[in-house]
């Protein structure tokens, strides 16, 4: 059985507290606007929710994968926007810990934890989306410097980002092999950020274009190097996404169950046909349903979540959680919202916005389908 420890608990409920309290009655002005939530990203930074998951070492919280996503589960019950904001900052800083030179370590992850530096994930392009090695940008070495170009495409808060952290492929490659990481200041001369335009949900949080025309970078600023007869450069991040991976479906989770609260709220105050809804047994049930499906999303997450922190992760249950709870959410929160009738379809109503955000958690992190294949090859290479 999981089971929270007292500070965990502790923990989980200061998250609760400020989401509640100064982040749920914002979330509409980031949806109305497409505004950056600045003023919840200053108070992350106050409260040090920015390094969650960086060691101490680094000026970090240092805690695991299951403390990091408690806070973000509390966020994203009210602001999925702002949830990214945590999760981003603990995809990026794993990497790096995991597979960083020492200088870089010191040199980025303390800024990181302290909030001064945003770094934006720069891998999917035009024709590398699920297929992530078939990327076409390239480094190559000149003097002390990598040059870059190319072209990426979905780059979440790209046009906030202090550093980008950029795939590319280094030397003549195919597929997985020669592919590396870099790290290029957003100020570098020959780069060209374009926001994309009508986004459906999480509209604080802007996808971007970014257009790479012979960008230097130094050869120290080299995360992971690319060799053309190894996959490794490629294969090493991949054990942080495994759990962060997981960390879409516990956002998932966290819009699911904001959505529920509303739901169950309403539903004890809205009578029709001289009752209240919450006295209605065709849709007591569909709340039962939906409390069955929460909790089983939950627990699979959090024991994902939990190996990783162990030492022991699980590529094959991190895709099965994600797949369980991010569409379990989409069920979820579409039901809640017919809780509402014609009420839930107007944006006066926080649930439509969810509607909204928590579509993209199917399709960005690695879409449902490819995680499907990756546990049919599971299944069947035994």
């Amino acid at each position: 059985m999981f089971e929270l420890n007292e500070q965990q608990c502790s923990m989980r409920d200061a998250a609760r507290k400020l989401a509640q309290t100064e982040f749920k009655d914002k979330a509409h002005i980031w949806d109305d606007t497409g505004d950056f939530p600045y003023e919840n990203h200053a108070r992350l930074k106050e409260l040090g929710y920015l390094g969650l998951s960086i060691d101490e070492k680094y000026g970090g919280s240092g805690l695991g994968m299951v403390d990091t996503y408690l806070v973000v589960e509390e966020i994203a019950k009210v602001c999925m926007t702002t949830a990214l904001l945590v999760h981003d900052q603990n995809v990026i800083p794993g990497i790096i810990a995991r597979c960083a030179s020492e200088d870089i370590k010191e040199k980025y992850l303390k800024r990181v934890a302290q909030g001064e530096l945003h770094c934006s994930i720069c891998w999917t392009e035009p024709e590398a989306g699920s297929d992530a090695t078939a990327l076409r940008t390239t480094a190559v070495r000149d003097g002390g410097d990598y040059i870059i170009n190319g072209q990426k495409v979905f780059t979440s808060f790209g046009d906030h980002a202090d550093m980008h952290f950029v795939y590319a492929r280094f030397g003549e490659s195919k597929g997985a092999k020669g592919i590396g990481v870099l790290l290029m200041d957003a100020k570098s001369e020959g780069i060209t950020v374009q926001t994309l335009p009508k986004k459906m949900g999480t509209r604080g949080c802007h996808e971007c274009e970014i257009f790479f025309d012979n960008v230097r970078v130094p050869v120290e600023n080299v995360v992971i190097e690319g060799d053309p007869k190894s996959s490794a450069g490629f294969v090493k991040p991949l054990m942080v996404y495994n759990g962060t991976r997981v960390g879409m479906g516990v956002m998932a989770l966290g819009v699911a169950e904001g959505a529920f609260d509303l739901a169950r709220d309403y539903m004890k105050t809205r009578k029709q046909f001289g009752q209240r809804l919450a006295d209605m047994q065709g849709l007591q049930w569909m709340m039962a349903d939906m409390a069955i499906q929460i909790e089983s999303a939950r627990l699979l997450c959090y024991q994902a979540l939990a190996l990783f922190d162990q030492g022991a992760p699980n590529p094959y249950l991190s895709s099965i959680a994600k797949v369980q709870a991010t569409e379990m959410a989409q069920k979820v929160v579409h039901d809640c919202q017919q809780m509402f009738g014609g009420y839930g379809y107007f944006g006066i109503n926080p649930i439509e916005r969810m509607v909204r955000d928590v579509r993209m958690l199917t399709i960005t992190g690695g879409t449902t389908q490819v995680q499907k294949n990756s546990i049919a090859r599971h299944i069947f290479s035994n």
